[in-house]
């Protein structure tokens, strides 16, 4: 018997590299105890692997009635199922965060004439995707769960051995040339915004599996709450677009050349008075995203309103800063915008530009000095009685945030222990959402934004029968974050599964930072027109009518 290892794996008898898949695999009669951490996960890549090494076919769960979907989920369902069987290359799935889309994912694919399936979606998503295809039963297909970033190891190369380099050079190399090592029936990606730039690797990784060198193309389901911003943001999506309209696929998906595509199906792509593209001046192309992509069996969207869910509650929260702190801001704006050309850079979805990343990290250093202001807010929230989560933008603002956010609770007489949840260490990620889940600290400040569940009343949070705790959740936004899919997705940590939850967003008054959130907020109304969320379109520009665009003294602002 061969077992195929995780990464990781440490040096013991017997523990080889496997020339062909790369992976590291042990061979005897049983795993010794020793490597048990390491034994490949179920609906892992590296289970395939073993499966595949040892000529095993897959075992089905237990035999049981499939569990039952909710009421608006089941139409939805049987829609995907018939857009595979209509030949449509694949479907968009844009229902609102809270809504189930991984359940309905894995019923419409369990029924599918295929043997293979793909899931991508987020490191901390795997294990949760992993237990809802046991939990409606995988019957006989073989299933692989990864996250994005380890999506190159799907492929191998004619004569580079791409398990042997650093997995960034070997990501680089995959997307340019590599080959899928296996044929997938159906591919599924959560939160498929992540493919909004074509050119990143896991876009052009994703690009070799949907079209391999032989055989059919694997049918795609892409799904998120946020999929768009603007519609050159589609081109991840241009398949079903092109299938609608009875075109062919544009042949380059670089930005010009898919515009120019774009206005050849009909689009204005007009731009504001800023020289960006907004919906209120593009409700022509609104429309047409509707039509290409939402009422053509190719895709769905709904609001939280026509699922019976919650609709997103908003507050502004200005602060306003001492004479010396609003100095002190100001001259760090100053010193940031000379250092890396931030007047030429628009606050937009775009995420192209490694200066624009580098630069927006160095802005949100001056978030230090709201540290304070938002550490009041948010204890006199837990006062109320809240559980808040606190986005932020920049890791260590974390730690800044928690330490002032303790300190404010201890103060008030409060549970004074604060959580931080950041990318950096997944595994203590979940032991302090869970904590936060059943109330043993009431605030959690993170800096990651997607995967991370924090709503009310969560079923089994530790897997022990223990639910969440049903106190309202608060979502308090520290620093502007940057574009309208990262907004709403920091808004979407507190509310799900109809469970109700207020996005507070704090700002400095009259600083950059007001004209900042404003382009923020239109850029995520903008995001939730595209979702065909109209309403919530216009109650975001309503807020974002309520900043002045032209606060502090900086050329981006004007």
């Amino acid at each position: 018997m061969t077992f195929v290892l995780q990464s990781g794996a440490p040096e013991y008898p017997r523990v080889r590299r496997d020339g062909r898949w790369g992976l590291p695999v042990y061979t005897g009669q049983r795993l010794p105890p020793a490597l048990a951490a390491f034994a490949a996960p179920r609906h892992s890549w590296e289970f395939m692997v073993q499966d595949i090494i040892n000529e095993r076919q897959p075992v089905p769960g237990p035999v049981r009635p499939r569990p039952d979907l909710r009421a608006y989920q089941r139409p939805r369902v049987e829609e995907m199922r018939a857009a595979h069987a209509s030949g449509a290359p694949g479907y968009l799935l844009a229902y609102p965060t809270g809504s189930g889309k991984t359940s309905m994912a894995v019923n419409t694919v369990l029924d599918l004439p295929v043997s293979t399936v793909l899931v991508v979606t987020k490191l901390s998503v795997v294990p949760a995707f992993r237990a809802t295809i046991d939990y409606f039963g995988a019957g006989e297909q073989r299933w692989v769960v990864i996250n994005p970033e380890q999506l190159w190891r799907l492929f191998e190369h004619p004569w580079l051995p791409l398990g042997s380099l650093p997995a960034d050079e070997a990501a680089q190399i995959a997307a340019a040339s590599g080959h899928s090592r296996v044929a997938f029936g159906a591919v599924v990606t959560d939160e498929s915004h992540i493919l909004a730039d074509p050119a990143s690797n896991r876009s052009r990784l994703h690009y070799r599996l949907m079209h391999p060198e032989q055989g059919p193309r694997p049918w795609w389901l892409r799904m998120s709450a946020t999929p768009f911003s603007t519609p050159s943001e589609t081109a991840y999506a241009s398949d079903l677009i092109a299938h609608v309209a009875g075109v062919e696929e544009p042949e380059d998906l670089a930005k010009s050349e898919y515009l120019d595509w774009l206005r050849d199906l009909g689009f204005a792509l007009n731009m504001d008075a800023t020289g960006r593209w907004f919906h209120q001046v593009n409700e022509h192309d609104v429309g047409l995203v509707e039509q290409l992509l939402y009422t053509s069996g190719v895709g769905a969207t709904a609001t939280p309103e026509q699922l019976g869910l919650p609709s997103q509650t908003r507050e502004l929260r200005p602060v306003d800063l001492s004479p010396a702190e609003g100095l002190q801001y100001e001259q760090a704006w100053a010193e940031f915008r000379q250092a890396n050309g931030l007047e030429t850079v628009a606050a937009s979805d775009e995420e192209s530009s490694g200066g624009r990343s580098s630069a927006l990290r160095r802005v949100q250093r001056a978030s230090y000095l709201k540290a304070p202001y938002v550490a009041r807010i948010v204890a006199d929230l837990v006062g109320r009685g809240y559980q808040v989560a606190v986005p932020t933008w920049y890791l260590d603002s974390v730690h800044a945030l928690a330490v002032h956010i303790a300190r404010e609770l201890k103060a008030l007489g409060l549970p004074d222990k604060v959580g931080e949840i950041t990318g950096e260490a997944p595994g203590l990620r979940e032991r302090i959402r869970r904590a936060f889940q059943l109330g043993r600290c009431l605030v959690v400040v993170v800096n990651a934004l997607e995967g991370i569940n924090l709503h009310a009343g969560e079923r089994d949070v530790d897997g022990q029968g223990h639910d969440a705790t049903s106190a309202p959740r608060a979502s308090v936004i520290a620093d502007v974050l940057t574009g309208g899919r990262r907004t709403l997705q920091a808004e979407g940590r507190t509310q799900r599964d109809g469970q109700h939850s207020i996005a507070v967003y704090v700002y400095a008054r009259g600083t950059t930072e007001e004209a900042w959130l404003e382009r923020c907020l239109r850029a995520a109304a903008s995001t939730q027109a595209l979702a065909q969320s109209a309403a919530d379109a216009e109650a975001l520009s309503e807020l974002a009518d309520q900043l002045d665009p032209f606060a502090g003294s900086t050329a981006e602002a004007s």
